[in-house]
Order: C-alpha cells, then structure tokens, then sequence
C-alpha cells in the first residue's frame, strides 16, 4: 500500500548531537535499508515494521530539512530487509520477510496505488541491488539462491545456487560481491551473463554482516558480528596483497557487530555504521 506520510510531524525530534538531523516520521521499528537517489536528493528506507518510506531531503543556508513525501508497505506489513534504486532513480525495489521481490515506482504509481511484486524466493529475500550494465534486478534470499529479474516477467532471467544462506551483497558497475553464512564471499563479474571471478573464504573469524564495493571496482570491504572491518583486493597490485583487517565499534569490553559500511565516491574514504 502507498500513502503519503507528512501531514503532522509533531514535536520536531531531539537530535544526538549539535550539528545532526533526525529525519521525521522514520518508523515504528527498526530501520534495515537507507539508499538514495542519484539524480536527486530523494532518500528512502527499508523498515522491520513493513514500510518503504521517501523523502525529499533540502538544504538552505546550512539548514536541512526532509520532507515525508511517500510511504508504501510489504504485504501483510512484513519487515522489508532492503532496498535500493534504479539508474534513472524513479524506481525502488526491495526485498523481505513475504519472500517477494517488488517494484515501487516514485513517479506514476498504479491507480490501485500498490507496490508491485517481480519475483520471490522460497525463503526471506535478504538483498536487493540493481545491475545497470543488463538493467536487471538482482535479489540474494535465506533459500540459498541469486535470483536476476527483469520487472517485465514474472519469471527469473536466471538463478546461481550459493552455497549458504546469502547474508548481504553488493554490486557497482559490473562488479557484484555476495557475503554468504559460514563466511563464504563470492564475486561475479555482470558485465554479461553473470560469471564468477573469485571463491573465498572469510579473513574474519565471525560470521560476515554486510559487504560493500569499492568505488573503483578493485575489490570491497567486509563487516562483521565481531567489530571487524575486512579490506579485500580482488587482485594482487604488483605481486602484493594489499589486503588487511581492523578492528572496530568496540568499547572497553563491548564488541559491537559492523552493520553497514558506505564509500565516498570521490575521495575513497568510507564510513561504517555499528551496533554500538
């Protein structure tokens, strides 16, 4: 179901610090996606109690404000575990607990005003990425299978069996990274027809929590439940691995799990969100 979201705000939210922004109306529970537009300043989240919401962020003389401009929810309200844009940014799938894979078009929503479903997985479907290269959508489920759709067919354009439950994924340009359980990271070059480059195990000892590309496409970077930060290269540089490990959002004796991990394109840095 979609709706708009927005009419009473009421109280403005405390924020954690003096130069941060707590978006409003954010959801009743947890939020498990957050993914932008990359032809505007639309941002939306993927929530545990069933709901897509949008917003339209603004920034005026320093000042930010973001305003609730839609919502739409999982059949039955099950928790949505992601979510991600197209190219064009007019179009937000996701993926969740009803095992389905669906379409939500910002721009010229169906007259029944329905997010509409493209696939499903016999289990939860844990990720969801676009491939602009095949326009395809690329879905990871708890039933052990990579699933690719064109929103066209009811029917996957194709499927690759994992070898376990597919925990988190990722994919920029022709590179696609999918984090399995029992710390199993595969990597396809989608280009084409979707062909696996590499087959490894996990550097860090627990159980991997999210996977992220680099920028570059040279390689990706891996948290776990541990409070550890994978770097990984695909390929030696000049005979050397440049791979390496670090710890990370752990206080005193506290270790945190690394939920999220997000690159800047332009400088290379990149951020990583926890549990603490």
């Amino acid at each position: 179901m979609v709706s708009t979201f927005g009419s009473n705000t009421g109280a403005k939210p405390k924020s954690i610090g003096p130069n941060d922004f707590n978006v409003p109306q954010a959801g009743q529970d947890g939020i498990s996606g957050l993914t932008w537009s990359s032809n505007a300043n639309i941002l939306v989240s993927s929530n545990w109690d069933g709901g897509l919401r949008c917003w339209e962020v603004q920034e005026q003389n320093g000042q930010i404000r973001a305003l609730p401009k839609a919502q739409a929810n999982h059949e039955a309200k099950s928790s949505v575990l992601d979510c991600c844009f197209s190219v064009d940014g007019t179009t937000v799938f996701s993926g969740g607990t009803d095992k389905a894979v669906r379409m939500w078009q910002l721009q010229g929503q169906t007259s029944n005003g329905m997010s509409q479903q493209i696939g499903v997985h016999d289990a939860p479907v844990k990720s969801v990425r676009f491939l602009r290269h095949s326009n395809l959508v690329v879905s990871g489920g708890w039933d052990k299978k990579l699933k690719f759709w064109d929103a066209r067919s009811p029917n996957p354009v194709g499927v690759l069996d994992m070898p376990d439950r597919i925990h988190s994924m990722d994919a920029i340009d022709n590179l696609l990274v999918v984090a399995c359980a029992n710390r199993q990271i595969i990597s396809y070059d989608v280009s084409g027809q979707p062909r696996e480059h590499s087959r490894k195990e996990s550097p860090l000892k627990f159980q991997s929590r999210c996977i992220t590309c680099f920028p570059d496409r040279t390689g990706f970077a891996l948290g776990s439940i541990e409070g550890r930060v994978a770097i990984q290269y695909l390929q030696k540089v000049q005979n050397k691995d440049l791979s390496f490990a670090f710890k990370c959002h752990r206080q005193e004796s506290n270790v945190y799990a690394v939920n999220d991990i997000c690159f800047n394109k332009q400088f290379g840095t990149f951020a990583t969100v926890g549990a603490d």
